[in-house]
């Protein structure tokens, strides 16, 4: 691979930004996803030095400078396969394989791949995520104490593919072991995969000229999520994304900027891009110059429901693991801040495991504008369950579709996906 390749590639496999100081193993029921209140600043002190943290100064990224990579480390030799040595997350292989093959159709030879990843694809093997095995423990702890929690929810969905979405994923994560067992070796049959996620994937993997043509440049990163399903907007009727040209879209989680490119053609007035990783901005900032797209600020901003600091752990510009500290605040108020015009014709979010709270902090926006909203809402049951109710209080005209935007036979629950939209 190319240089440019592999610091894609070191970027996809980055830790996870997480806020410090996660929930305990088993957290309270009622309380999922708000321990990390309390690493965020108060509310007052943030409101003093707001003007600060809202990029007037460096927190504003720029879109037009292209800063040098962070070095990629060297490749360890491959080591056996044993008990003992399967501490590296199951997806590592998948995205390996995407990116190879994402290579070899643009002239580039295919990557061969490695003793461990010919074993694991003979006998449909995985390693079993850390963060998919807490999943589990949230969900049945919640699902225990809400025995009507799919009840209620189900029947404010639009159709019976968003019902069984739901019911699918709930299957899957189950599936999976307590944290005590994450470093086991877990048997996943292909079963857990669907035909028609087996058949995307078939298209997807096509279809990698088209996104490379796309992207304006060598653009390893190829997504289902954001390339081939649109953050779910793949699913909607014409109608409905014809009104989003010309909108003000806000974009919470931007990560390397792929989300941005695919949104961009549906030709926003304006967006707004906020993603608080300092290691995450390096590429960011890269795929945005090369794609050549204008209408666009970014902010090293924590989107969520109250102003404050919020504390992540990260990589910085030189691929070190450190300590981010970023500002945070609502939708809302950044609208005002900012003197944002126009009509917020879309959000969309996937902020590991703060979608709630991206939502509640855009009331005004939701009753007001009646956006697009696509939110991923697998990260925990507070998400999952509890945003669909919300937004039904507010805007009685939504409908509510769920659906999984993500084909890669090797991955059984990820990227589960609200769409809330006005026919």
């Amino acid at each position: 691979m190319t240089d440019e390749e592999q610091a894609a590639v070191s970027a996809e496999n980055q830790p996870e930004k997480t806020v410090t100081e996660t929930p305990a193993a088993e957290p309270d029921a009622n309380n999922f996803g708000e321990d990390a209140a309390d690493n965020f600043g108060g509310e007052a002190e943030a409101a003093a030095g707001f003007e600060d943290n809202f990029g007037l100064g460096d927190q504003q990224l720029s879109a037009g400078t292209i800063p040098s990579p962070p070095p990629v480390p060297k490749k360890e030799p491959v080591t056996p396969v044993t008990p003992r040595n399967r501490e590296a997350e199951s997806l590592s292989g998948a995205a390996s394989d995407s990116i190879a093959n994402a290579g070899s159709e643009q002239g580039q030879p295919k990557r061969r791949k490695t003793r461990e990843e010919d074993l694991f694809e003979k006998f449909q093997l995985m390693h079993v995520p850390e963060k998919f095995c807490q999943y589990t423990v949230w969900f049945r702890s919640y699902l225990f104490q809400h025995p009507d929690a799919l009840k209620t929810l189900e029947p404010m969905l639009c159709d019976e593919e968003s019902v069984n979405a739901v019911r699918l994923g709930i299957k899957r994560l189950g599936a999976f072991p307590s944290p005590e067992f994450r470093n086991i070796l877990f048997y996943y049959p292909m079963g857990m995969t669907t035909e028609s996620e087996r058949k995307d994937w078939q298209e997807h993997v096509k279809r990698f000229p088209e996104y490379a043509k796309l992207t304006k440049g060598n653009y390893p990163y190829f997504d289902p999520p954001q390339f081939f399903y649109r953050h779910g907007a793949v699913f909607l009727d014409k109608a409905v994304t014809d009104r989003l040209e010309g909108g003000v879209f806000y974009q919470c989680g931007a990560f390397c900027g792929a989300s941005l490119i695919v949104m961009n053609q549906y030709k926003p007035a304006k967006m707004y891009a906020f993603e608080p990783s300092e290691g995450n901005t390096v590429f960011l900032q890269q795929n945005v110059a090369r794609a050549g797209l204008k209408n666009l600020e970014m902010y090293n901003i924590c989107i969520s429901d109250q102003m404050g600091r919020v504390v992540l752990n990260d990589r910085n510009r030189e691929g070190k693991p450190c300590k981010t500290e970023a500002p945070m605040a609502s939708l809302d108020i950044f609208e005002e801040k900012k003197s944002v015009t126009g009509r917020v014709a879309w959000i969309q979010a996937d902020v590991n495991g703060l979608s709630l709270r991206v939502v509640r902090g855009a009331e005004k926006i939701i009753k007001r504008d009646k956006p697009l909203i696509t939110v991923a809402i697998y990260h925990n049951p507070e998400e999952f369950f509890g945003i669909v109710p919300l937004l039904h209080e507010w805007v009685p005209e939504y409908k509510f579709m769920v659906r999984r935007c993500q084909c890669n036979p090797r991955i059984t629950y990820s990227e589960i996906t609200l769409i809330a939209y006005i026919p």
